[in-house]
């Protein structure tokens, strides 16, 4: 049974934790802390701007998480998303399945991409016994 915090729209898995996804697009968004609502809200307009804190642009990826099958948004730093564009490259590449988890960084929590390499080859193999067998 999978853990609800894994597929919500903003999943968040823990450490060792992963989830399955498949890139759909990046968006470059203004995102700032609303002390009414305690939340970080993404900006629409310039009126809602005075009203928040800590105003800043995030890079929001936006994918498929597959243990939900449904999108999810994830909020990526300029460095969590360069190395995103490192594993997805070898993806193009390679193939396999995208997963994603979070890693410890010192005091900090990182969003962390991985290629899966075993699906693949699970996947070739399993075809390359269907066409031996038929």
């Amino acid at each position: 049974m999978e853990e609800y915090h894994l597929v919500k729209q903003f999943s968040k898995p823990k450490e060792g934790e992963y989830v399955p996804i498949t890139f759909i697009e990046f968006l470059r968004k203004l995102v700032g802390w609303s002390p009414e609502l305690k939340r970080s809200v993404y900006i629409e307009n310039e009126g809602e701007r005075q009203k928040l804190k800590r105003v800043r642009e995030v890079n929001v990826m936006v994918a498929v998480n597959h243990l939900s099958g449904k999108t999810s948004t994830i909020e990526l730093t300029d460095e969590e998303k360069a190395q995103f564009e490192e594993v997805y490259s070898l993806f193009l590449e390679n193939g396999g399945q995208l997963m994603y988890t979070r890693k410890k960084m010192g005091t900090k929590t990182v969003s962390f991409f991985e290629l899966d390499v075993k699906k693949k080859a699970m996947e070739m193999s399993g075809r390359r016994l269907l066409s031996e067998s038929i």
